[in-house]
């Protein structure tokens, strides 16, 4: 908020262009990822050896576990989720695993996005092999001897020694490229969002699908920040000021926080609305 304060002259001569409906569609579309982030958790459930909860029972719990998030500390989701779980009938330790998994796929996803399509100066320094690198570290992570030796501490750690990681490379492939998607539906909903707001160059629509995976990656990396707050807005402004006026990339950031909670309240009343059909 600072650099937009000491930028006030450049926001206020930038040709703002507000499209209320593109705003509503990106916001749908939000939704829609984030929705999509819960169906592939539902098949890193299915690798566990265990039948995954039926959909809509999987919504509600991600979706109302999200706003634990913003709670200081990253556990917190995890925490709401395993209390939601027993509702639907889901063993806490096998939620929270599985969860753990899937958020170590999302991560890794974000990372090769991000090295894919960004050119910022900072991660010139990987050299020009630096994305292939990225990339390759994320396959080797995905092995199932990788996996399965996570599990193994979590379920020593919650005194759950059942709990076995019963994919294999191939479903490690499936669900990384899964997650690969997950990160260019998120990055074409961010891209909407943006052009809402904005005139957007059409030379920084893949970039901006890096910018949002990167500025995700370390806002939640940061573990004492509660759902990024903060250093998810710092970094975007820093990857945005390359290409937009500081002040500006300051506000498109500040506003992508406020886009994003709107999509999670959305997104959880409509999962709490839909039950589902009988079983």
């Amino acid at each position: 908020m600072w650099t937009a304060a000491r930028n006030w002259a450049d926001v206020q001569r930038y040709e703002w262009q507000v499209r209320p409906l593109l705003l509503a569609g990106s916001i749908a579309a939000h939704v829609a990822v984030l929705a999509w982030g819960v169906y592939v958790w539902g098949r890193v459930l299915r690798r566990f050896g265990s039948d995954a909860p039926p959909y809509p029972a999987l919504l509600r719990i991600w979706f109302g576990s999200a706003l634990a998030r913003y709670v200081p500390g990253a556990v917190w989701q995890f925490v709401a989720a395993a209390q939601l779980a027993r509702a639907a009938g889901l063993a806490p330790a096998l939620l929270l695993t599985s969860m753990l998994v899937h958020v170590g796929f999302s991560l890794l996803a974000a990372a090769v996005t991000a090295a894919l399509t960004l050119s910022h100066p900072a991660l010139q320094t990987l050299g020009r092999w630096g994305p292939a690198g990225v990339l390759a570290l994320a396959i080797v992570c995905i092995h199932p001897t990788v996996i399965g030796g996570m599990v193994r501490v979590v379920a020593r750690l919650s005194r759950r020694s059942t709990l076995a990681w019963q994919g294999s490379w191939i479903d490690g492939l499936e669900l990384f490229a899964l997650s690969l998607l997950s990160w260019a539906l998120y990055g074409g909903a961010f891209v909407l969002f943006a052009s809402s707001v904005i005139n957007l160059p059409r030379g920084l629509v893949l970039p901006l699908t890096g910018v949002n995976a990167l500025s995700f990656l370390a806002g939640y990396l940061v573990l004492f920040a509660p759902a990024g707050l903060g250093v998810r807005e710092v970094s975007m402004t820093v990857l945005l000021a390359g290409v937009l006026p500081a002040g500006v990339a300051t506000l498109i950031a500040l506003a992508s926080r406020l886009w994003t909670v709107v999509a999670e309240l959305v997104g959880g009343a409509l999962a709490l609305l839909w039950r589902g059909p009988p079983a």
